[in-house]
C-alpha cells in the first residue's frame, strides 16, 4: 500500500508547491509593478550608486556622497539609513562599472539577466551530476520562488554567489580543484556568508592531497589578486570599508527585521530579553559559537571517519561543503531571506535525486505540522502552552517511531514546504517578523539526519557510488 500510495502523495505535494511557488510570484510581481521606493530594485540602487560615485572617483562609504548618487539614479521621497548602506567590499563597485554608465533601469535589467544566466549555467550540471532528470523543472522554481525570485526583484548578488557555489563544487568532484578555487574567490562580494565554503571544500578533498592542494591555491590566488588590487588602486576605501563595517554591525537586529538567521528571529522577541540585538548580543555570540562548534565536529567526522571513506568525491564535496554552509546561515547574525539561495546544493542532496526522498505517509504529517504550526501563530486557535506540550509529545511518537518506513517522507516534505511557505511571511505583512530561520532549522536538521543515516548511523552505505556523468548521462545503478 506505501508503494502505490507513496507516489499520488507526492505528485499532490509537489503540486501544491508549485501552486504556492506560481501565486507567490503573481502576487509579488503585481504588488512590485509599477516600481516605488523600496520596491523593485531597492537594493541595485545602492549598488548601482556606489558604482557611480567610485567612477567619479569619491568613496562610495561616505553616506551623504552615496544617498546623493542613489537620489539622482531614482529618487525616494524618505530614506532609510539602514537600507541606502554600501558594506561589500570595494571591488564590487568596480566590478559594475561597466554597467553602471547605462541608464538605472537598463543596468538593472542588464545584471538580472547576468544572474539568471550564471545560475542558468551552473544548476542544470550541479543537478545533473546529482543524478536529477527532470533538472529544468528544478531550475524554473529556484528561479520562481520566493528565495530565489526576492534576490532578482531586489537586484541582489545571491544569483552569482549560488552559481559559483554550485560551479566550484561541479569543478571540484570533476577533478578540476584549481579552477574550483578559483571559481570560489566570488565569495568576496560577501564574505560574511560563504566564508566556510573554501575551507571545507579543501578539507573534502583532502584525501586527494594534490587536488585539495591546488584547489586551496586557486582560492589563494584569486584572493591575492583582489587585495592586491584594491590595496594598490584605492587604499583608503579599505579603511572606509572597515568602518562602515563596524558602525553597520551596530545596527543588525534593530532596523532589519527580516533576517534569515535564528538571532534574527530572537531580536524579535520582547526587548526585556536582550536577546540577538547586534553582532554583540548575547544570543548572537551564542548562536554563532554554537553554530561554529556544529562545523567543527562535523569537519572533524569527516576527516578523521571511517564512514567517509566510502564516499566518493561527489558525496564527500556535496554533503561536506554543503552542510556547513547551511549551519553558517543558520546561525549568521547578517543573512536575507534570499540569501538562502544559497541552500540550493543542501536541498538537493537532502531531499534525494528527483525528490524521491519527499514520499510516504510522512508527506501527510508535513503538512499536518505545517497546519498546526499555523493554528498556533498566527491564528492563535491553540493557546502556546498547549501547543508546546503537543510538541512534546509528536517529538516523543516520531522518535519512537523514527524506523518506520511511512514516515520516510515526513522530514524532506516539511524541509520542503517550510522553505516555500515560510520566507514570505513578513513580506506580506502577516506577521512583524519573517519566519525564514524556522525554514532553514528545518533543512539543516533534516541535511544532518540524512547525511548521517547515508554515511554512517544506520550503515546505509555511501552517499554516491559512483563518480559524476558525463553531461545528459544517466546514472548507473546505486549512483
Amino acid at each position: 500500500m506505501l508503494d502505490r500510495q507513496s507516489g499520488h502523495l507526492r505528485v499532490l505535494l509537489l503540486l501544491l508547491v508549485f501552486g504556492i511557488v506560481i501565486g507567490v510570484a503573481v502576487g509579488a510581481l503585481l504588488f512590485l509593478l509599477p516600481p516605488a521606493p523600496y520596491g523593485l530594485a531597492d537594493d541595485y540602487r545602492v549598488f548601482y550608486g556606489a558604482a557611480r560615485v567610485v567612477g567619479a572617483g569619491a568613496n562610495p562609504y561616505s553616506q551623504s556622497v552615496l544617498r546623493a548618487a542613489e537620489q539622482a539614479a531614482q529618487h525616494y521621497p524618505h530614506l532609510q539609513p539602514a537600507l541606502d548602506t554600501f558594506v561589500n567590499p570595494p571591488f564590487v563597485a568596480w566590478l559594475l562599472l561597466p554597467i553602471a554608465a547605462l541608464p538605472f533601469w537598463a543596468s538593472y535589467g542588464l545584471f538580472t539577466l547576468g544572474g539568471l544566466l550564471v545560475l542558468g549555467v551552473a544548476v542544470p550540471p550541479l543537478a545533473r551530476d546529482l543524478g536529477w532528470r527532470h533538472w529544468p523543472a528544478l531550475l524554473a522554481a529556484v528561479v520562481l520562488g520566493w528565495i530565489g525570485m526576492l534576490g532578482f526583484v531586489s537586484g541582489q548578488f545571491d544569483a552569482v554567489l549560488a552559481a559559483a557555489l554550485a560551479g566550484a563544487m561541479v569543478l571540484a568532484w570533476r577533478g578540476r580543484g584549481g579552477w574550483a578555487g578559483l571559481v570560489l574567490t566570488a565569495i568576496w562580494i560577501k564574505p560574511d556568508l560563504l566564508w566556510p565554503a573554501p575551507i571545507f571544500l579543501v578539507l573534502a578533498l583532502w584525501p586527494e592531497r594534490p587536488r585539495a592542494l591546488r584547489a586551496g591555491a586557486g582560492f589563494a590566488a584569486g584572493t591575492a589578486v583582489i587585495w592586491l588590487l584594491q590595496a594598490a588602486v584605492a587604499r583608503p576605501l579599505l579603511g572606509a570599508w572597515w568602518a562602515q563595517l563596524r558602525t553597520f554591525a551596530g545596527q543588525v537586529g534593530r532596523a532589519q527585521p527580516d533576517l534569515s538567521g535564528l538571532p534574527g528571529l530572537l531580536g524579535a522577541a520582547p526587548h526585556a530579553w536582550h536577546l540577538g540585538l547586534g553582532f554583540h548580543g548575547p544570543a548572537t555570540v551564542a548562536l554563532a559559537g554554537l553554530g561554529l562548534v556544529a562545523m567543527a565536529v562535523f569537519g572533524w567526522w569527516m576527516a578523521r571517519g571511517r564512514d567517509w571513506a566510502r564516499v566518493t568525491r561527489v558525496g564527500r564535496v556535496g554533503w561536506g561543503v554543503a552542510l556547513p554552509v547551511g549551519l553558517w546561515l543558520l546561525v549568521a547574525p547578517y543573512a536575507h531571506p534570499n540569501d538562502d539561495l544559497l541552500l540550493l546544493p543542501l536541498l538537493l542532496l537532502t531531499i534525494g535525486r528527483d525528490a524521491r526522498r519527499v514520499h510516504g505517509f510522512g508527506l501527510i504529517g508535513s503538512v499536518a505540522l505545517l497546519v498546526l504550526f499555523g493554528l498556533v501563530w498566527p491564528l492563535g486557535l491553540i493557546p502556546p502552552p498547549a501547543a508546546l506540550l503537543l510538541t512534546v509529545v509528536v517529538a516523543a511518537v516520531l522518535w519512537w517511531r523514527r524506523t518506520d518506513p511511512r514516515l520516510t517522507g515526513l522530514g524532506t516534505g516539511l524541509a520542503v514546504l517550510a522553505l516555500v511557505t515560510l520566507p514570505v511571511v513578513y513580506q506580506f505583512h502577516t506577521l512583524p517578523v519573517g519566519l525564514t530561520p524556522l525554514a532553514v532549522a528545518v533543512l539543516c536538521v533534516e541535511g544532518a539526519r540524512t547525511v548521517w543515516i547515508e554515511v554512517g548511523g544506520a550503515g546505509t552505505g555511501p552517499a554516491y557510488a559512483s563518480e559524476p556523468t558525463a553531461p545528459g548521462a544517466s546514472l548507473p545503478a546505486g549512483a
